[in-house]
C-alpha cells in the first residue's frame, strides 16, 4: 500500500514567540539559501518553502497546517582556523584566505571554512594551524560563490 505524502506549505515567517511544540526542520546549507525548495520531514510529510527571500538557521516559519517550523541547518565538515595571535600570522591567514575565494564564517575565536579536499594540505604546507570537525557553517551568501 502506497503512503500518501501530505504537504505543508510555508509562505510566511512565524511572528510570535517560539512555541513549546515547535517542529524542527533539518536542512542543508545550500538548500536553506534558496527561495523555493521542498524537504521531506518524514516519510509522509513534505514541507514546501515559498518565501520571497531565503531563510536562515534558527528561523521560525508558519506552516499551512498552523504549526511553527524551526529551520535547523545541518552540521557539515569544516576547517577551523584559530584567530591569529600575531600580526605575522594574521597577515598570512588574511593573504591566503583572500586569494582562495572561499566562503568563510568569522567567529570570535576562529574562522570556519568548508572542508574542501585540497584546503587542509595547503594550510599545512604554508604553516597555518587548523582543525577539522563537524559544525554548522554559517557563511555569508555573497561569499559562497566559486569560479
Amino acid at each position: 500500500m502506497e503512503t500518501k505524502i501530505q504537504q505543508v506549505v510555508i509562505q510566511e515567517e512565524w511572528d510570535v514567540a517560539e512555541p513549546m511544540d515547535v517542529c524542527l526542520l533539518p536542512i542543508d546549507r545550500h538548500t536553506i539559501a534558496k527561495r523555493r525548495w521542498r524537504q521531506l520531514l518524514s516519510e509522509d510529510l513534505e514541507v514546501v518553502y515559498k518565501l520571497q527571500v531565503p531563510s536562515s538557521h534558527g528561523a521560525l516559519l508558519l506552516g499551512s497546517d498552523g504549526k511553527c517550523y524551526k529551520l535547523q541547518q545541518n552540521a557539515e565538515d569544516v576547517i577551523a582556523i584559530p584567530m591569529p595571535g600575531s600580526l605575522e600570522m594574521a597577515a598570512k591567514v588574511g593573504w591566503y584566505l583572500g586569494n582562495q575565494h572561499l566562503g568563510i564564517e568569522v567567529r570570535e575565536k576562529e574562522i570556519l571554512l568548508e572542508d574542501v579536499h585540497t584546503l587542509a594540505r595547503s594550510l599545512e604546507k604554508i604553516g597555518i594551524p587548523f582543525e577539522r570537525r563537524e559544525d554548522v557553517f554559517l557563511c555569508a551568501l555573497h561569499s559562497s560563490h566559486s569560479h
